[in-house]
């Protein structure tokens, strides 16, 4: 079995791999800007938003219209067969009242400023992504160092151990208790190989195309920890900045152009027309202008109102949410990261000092003999535990502190030319258009009389 271990490793080392990329993590974030599948996606919704804007800007066109008709041939007298046609060449140009036009720009507008910001924020949260990708493979590399670590050293004392298992110094049963704890230390080392391949291409598939055939490592320094002030001191500063809340309130105020326009179209618009008539068989030509206007006989536009204002309560509501959830996310930001930094200390001041004090001690007594193999193991194996969990909870502090970093640079670059009018125009946290309370609901199909 050990053979056949032995000649999979040195296949496996044989094999020629791709050099390994290494990237740091600020380097990370700026190829995704460039390259990220979501990011674009984000971007080219840009295209679409300035399409409606022309859309929303552009003139009711004209109408031109020829009609031709016949006259009886007994009738005729001159020219050609030709001649026994009316004809009459009209254009009607409609004319768009109630500031229509204004209203669909203002709010195409509001919606495309939404757009914008739902950019950021979608930069925002692909940067995140990308960081804790990145921190995840830095822990699957270290972790991988450690397990490498660990394996070598319980070679060294698997090999002890059948030599004191042939010279009559140790049971065939403790040799199988160290061969048992050596082949988890293998799988351990396997399964660390395997989750540094997974956060590789986890993070490769963030970072774009052009990284896909890459063996991605990382390089450089961890992204920073943050104290509770300055965490508290950047949060504080953003106040309503935030892109998700500044998009709610882009459409908060598209909405209400919807209503404004809703109501606009009570506003007649009308249609001036000029026409050209050339009468047969007498052939004499006359020229008109007529003028058309709607009347509102069964359709008054009371129905596209209601909708308009009720899409209006709907995005206030909306607004109201985002705004709770955005104030909750500050404070969840706030207590994971107090509560990452807090067990990082512990684990680097405490728990792994002592592991690495108990290990040279377990190193001097197991060489002069006072400790038992299986007593020096554990010992091996608490140092391997709290290294890894210290690891693992550094790595949760630098993602609390960079989701905190993250949004507070994307917020202030979101927010450079924010247009006044999208400061939030509720002041209570009820919706102001809330529909009638006491309005009766329909029963639910299915549902049980109480």
């Amino acid at each position: 079995m050990c053979a056949l271990l032995i000649a999979a490793m040195a296949v496996h080392a044989a094999t020629p791999q791709a050099p390994v990329v290494s990237i740091g993590y600020l380097e990370a974030e700026n190829v995704a800007l460039k390259h990220n599948a979501q990011i674009q996606n984000a971007r080219a919704a840009l295209d679409g938003a300035q399409a409606d804007l022309i859309t929303a800007g552009a003139r009711p066109n004209a109408v031109m219209s020829v009609n031709t008709s016949g006259v009886d041939k007994t009738q005729y007298q001159y020219g050609t067969r030709l001649n026994a046609l009316d004809t009459i060449v009209r254009i009607d140009q409609p004319f768009e009242r109630g500031n229509k036009r204004d209203l669909r720009i203002a709010k195409a507008t509001d919606l495309g400023q939404a757009t914008v910001w739902d950019m950021h924020d979608t930069i925002r949260q692909e940067r995140f992504r990308v960081v804790s990708a990145w921190l995840d493979l830095r822990v699957a590399e270290q972790a991988y160092q450690i397990a490498e670590a660990n394996l070598a050293h319980a070679n060294q004392v698997l090999d002890k151990a059948r030599l004191r298992f042939k010279s009559g110094d140790l049971s065939g049963a403790d040799l199988g208790r160290i061969e048992s704890d050596h082949g988890r230390l293998l799988a351990e080392s396997q399964a660390a190989q395997r989750d540094r391949s997974r956060a590789a291409a986890n993070l490769s598939n963030l970072l774009g195309s052009e990284m896909q055939r890459e063996r991605i490592g990382t390089r450089g320094d961890w992204p920073g920890v943050m104290t509770h002030q300055d965490a508290e001191k950047l949060i504080g500063s953003l106040g309503d900045k935030r892109p998700d809340v500044q998009a709610s309130r882009a459409r908060l105020a598209a909405a209400k152009q919807s209503v404004e326009l809703a109501r606009a179209q009570q506003t007649r618009d009308f249609s001036v027309g000029l026409q050209y008539e050339r009468n047969n068989p007498t052939v004499i030509n006359s020229v008109g202008a007529g003028i058309a206007i709607p009347l509102f006989t069964g359709n008054n536009f009371e129905g596209d109102i209601r909708k308009s204002m009720a899409e209006m309560t709907q995005a206030e509501i909306a607004m109201l949410q985002t705004e709770r959830a955005a104030r909750s996310e500050s404070l969840l930001y706030l207590h994971e990261l107090d509560q990452a930094n807090a067990r990082l200390k512990s684990l680097q001041d405490q728990t792994l000092q002592s592991a690495r004090r108990i290990d040279k001690a377990a190193d001097v007594a197991y060489t002069r003999g006072a400790m038992s193999t299986f007593e020096y193991l554990d010992a091996k194996r608490a140092l391997r535990q709290a290294e890894f969990e210290a690891l693992v909870a550094r790595a949760e502090a630098a993602k609390a502190a960079s989701a905190i970093r993250i949004l507070a640079a994307v917020s202030e670059a979101a927010v450079a030319n924010k247009p006044a009018h999208y400061d939030s125009p509720v002041q209570s946290m009820a919706p102001a258009n809330l529909p009638d309370k006491d309005l009766q609901l329909p029963d639910l199909p299915g549902a049980r009389q109480q």
